[in-house]
């Protein structure tokens, strides 16, 4: 018997806008040496290259991103994070205490033990709310959500 896992990745939105924002950072870098000439204030280059290398870490970071559910539980793992050596850990359903949507877009799910996991920006977030929610039938509403969700 093969257990069935579902795996969800980050929206092609969230990817786009990530990308953007790489690429205005590099438009900031290339502008002010177009309009600095032979002044260049180290200060002020080095911010710009600390705010492009920023937002490129963010972009990889986000590519990386998956959100596993499975019988047993559910965990969020990044595949940059675990090159680095941190693995994702899994948060068995059962553990689950409250479940807290915020704007209607993003799960907050809160364990017994403290651990706090976010489900937001994915493609395909009606179906992991609707998977958490059944799988979770113990756990505290709160948020936008309402009974009816379950």
């Amino acid at each position: 018997m093969t257990k069935e896992i579902l795996v969800f990745d980050r929206s092609p939105v969230a990817r786009l806008v990530s990308c953007a924002a790489v690429f205005a950072s590099a438009a900031l870098v290339f502008n002010y040496l177009a309009k600095s000439g032979n002044d260049i204030d180290v200060l002020s280059f080095g911010f710009f290259i600390v705010l492009f290398l920023g937002t490129l870490a963010a972009a990889i970071a986000q590519y990386g991103d998956h959100i596993y559910l499975s019988d047993d539980g559910v965990m969020y793992e990044n595949r940059l994070l675990k090159l680095l050596g941190r693995r994702g850990r899994w948060m068995r359903w059962e553990d689950i205490i409250e479940i807290r949507e915020l704007r209607r877009s993003v799960l907050v799910l809160l364990s017994r033990d403290g651990q706090r996991m976010l489900i937001d920006a994915i493609l395909g977030y009606a179906i992991a709310k609707h998977e958490v929610l059944r799988r979770a039938p113990q756990a505290i509403l709160s948020g936008t959500l309402a009974p009816e969700d379950r």
